[in-house]
């Protein structure tokens, strides 16, 4: 599965690298393979009694590996197709539930994103298609006709499932990338295969409770496996959903909108001072300039709280003020991703707000996040 935009993923144990993207594998991955390994040692046992028990554990435990390698191809084929077209992974990460490239940028049109989404489930289309003619050609028998049959049954359901048209899936990206071409907006795009991912979901409950309608019944790992992935889609819908709702709205924002009127005081202010200009200026806070006259700090009202009344005159503005970090001064004219692209490089909970040189204001971060957050755009 590929995962547009910077990875956020925690990497686990490096396995190495394919063309200098690092590839890791998640701990968690051991434990499908412990799953894997105990529901398919029964088949095994089936098929080629003669092997043993405990011999079929561990030829169940080699097709646990066979799912990983697929689950490898299909991730660098994500990655190499990123890498054609200009978008290069930072990562693979093979996990729990398969696995995802991360990638340094989002892709740059949609014809990128669709070509990069739609290798993942043909690689796994690829790869049942070469188990299947194995077998064709070896006239496998036993061990090895078992271990290719359940490869390349194994790699068609992937692939017809991971090619659903439904977010987080390979196939909700390809749609996403279709409805992005067709309307000029990848959000657009996103929420209509965000809200096909749901629909998905429900094509997957109604799968699981047909059967009970028709008097006939499911195998309990089979309801609790399919039930965990419904959940797991559509959470991962639902974030795009509101990912894509997030992205229209930031666009709105803009910081000489979301400003708190502020004043700006010189270096050697006092408590009393800031509050006075502050007053007379009809403002909700005081920015300390440092001896060149730019801004410093932030009055704290906090510690200006603690600051006796008989005290005010004599204690520095500065000495109550919050030092600013850097990149913590912003244009008024910041607006829309530019906007948020600077408060994310430079995290702090407030900024100085200037307009032609001079100090107009504040910006909170809190006051940004709920302006972006309430949208339903």
């Amino acid at each position: 599965m590929s995962d547009d935009g910077r990875g956020a993923a925690t990497p686990g144990i490096r396995l190495g690298a394919v063309a200098g993207v690092p590839v890791y594998l998640r701990p968690s991955w051991f434990f499908i393979a412990l799953l894997v390994t105990a529901l398919f040692a029964p088949n095994v046992q089936n098929v080629v009694p003669e092997v043993g028990e405990s011999f079929s554990y561990l030829i169940a435990s080699g097709f646990a590996l066979l799912l990983l390698f697929s689950v490898f191809v299909h991730e660098v084929a994500h990655a190499a197709a990123a890498r054609a077209t200009g978008t290069p992974a930072t990562h693979i990460v093979l996990d729990l539930w398969g696995g995802h490239t991360a990638f340094e940028n989002e892709s740059a049109g949609p014809w990128r994103s669709i070509v990069v989404a739609a290798v993942g489930p043909l690689s796994n289309a690829a790869l049942a298609i070469a188990a299947g003619v194995a077998i064709a050609v070896s006239d496998a028998d036993g061990v090895a006709y078992l271990l290719l049959q359940a490869t390349s049954l194994s790699n068609i359901i992937v692939a017809v499932f991971n090619a659903l048209p439904g977010l987080p899936l390979d196939g909700g990206r390809v749609l996403e990338g279709l409805v992005w071409r067709i309307t000029g907006d990848r959000n657009t795009g996103m929420l209509a295969a965000g809200w096909s991912g749901r629909l998905v979901v429900v094509g997957i409950a109604i799968w699981l409770v047909l059967p009970w309608l028709r008097g006939g019944e499911r195998s309990f790992v089979t309801l609790a496996w399919m039930l965990l992935v419904a959940a797991l889609l559509w959470q991962g819908a639902g974030q795009a959903i509101a990912l894509a709702r997030w992205r229209r709205r930031s666009v709105l924002a803009r910081a000489r909108d979301l400003l708190r009127p502020a004043v700006a005081v010189p270096s050697t202010a006092t408590v009393a001072g800031a509050r006075s200009a502050a007053a007379g200026a009809n403002a909700t806070a005081a920015v300390v300039l440092d001896v060149y006259g730019r801004p410093a700090g932030i009055v704290d009202e906090a510690a200006v709280a603690t600051v006796p009344p008989d005290r005010a005159g004599d204690v520095s503005a500065s000495a109550v003020s919050q030092a600013l970090t850097t990149g913590a001064v912003v244009d008024a004219g910041l607006e829309g991703e530019d906007l948020l692209a600077r408060m994310q490089a430079n995290p702090a909970p407030r900024y100085v707000v200037v307009d032609g040189g001079g100090v107009v204001g504040i910006l909170e971060w809190k006051d940004v996040a709920r302006f972006v957050g309430n949208g339903s755009a």
